[in-house]
């Protein structure tokens, strides 16, 4: 059985390079004091250098374990984001199933993250069950709507059709069964 790091070498450095490496990984952003090529995307190893530079000792692995840690946090707050984001828009006038469908891929899509990863933080874990928290009331608003609107109909019509079929002169006992029966709505 293999020792679990307590802390990497990336977590003893001072909170400002750690910001700077998130945004080389990230961001995919040359920091502006780094000296050396700067062509595409930064790599592990110009993470490396830059700590060099910064007068910090990394390892290209230690980058590579951050560069993959933060990715899954990245995504898991790209989820989030996505999921708060529709549901800010969210009323009982524009619910969808859109929406609701949009949910439950982000669901699944952070699940997938999740089950991929079996060394998530709590920091981690915590921001999947907020994307997933975010999602599941999405879909629970979207359904509350629909059947709200299925309501709304059904009264209608049921209110429509007393109407029309009293000015016919038809029974009431008739009338209620004609609604009972072929609108499906029972007291």
């Amino acid at each position: 059985m293999s020792k679990r790091r307590a802390h990497s070498s990336i977590d003893r450095l001072p909170k400002d390079l750690q910001e700077t490496l998130r945004r080389m990984i990230i961001d995919n952003e040359y920091p502006y004091d780094f000296v050396g090529e700067q062509e595409g995307k930064p790599k592990y190893e110009d993470l490396v250098e830059y700590c060099r530079q910064a007068g910090h000792k990394v390892s290209r692995s230690a980058v590579g374990r951050y560069g993959r840690s933060i990715r899954v946090l990245a995504r898991m707050k790209e989820a989030g984001i996505i999921a708060r984001e529709a549901m800010a828009g969210l009323d009982d006038e524009n619910a969808s199933q859109t929406q609701k469908a949009v949910a439950e891929m982000l669901t699944a899509i952070v699940i997938e993250t999740a089950a991929d990863n079996d060394k998530l933080t709590p920091k981690q874990l915590r921001e999947l069950a907020c994307t997933v928290k975010d999602c599941t009331a999405i879909a629970i608003k979207s359904e509350q709507y629909v059947k709200s609107q299925i309501e709304k109909k059904a009264a209608a019509a049921a209110k429509s059709t007393k109407s029309k079929l009293t000015k016919a002169g038809v029974d009431r006992k008739l009338i209620q069964e004609i609604i009972d029966e072929h609108l499906g709505i029972t007291k």
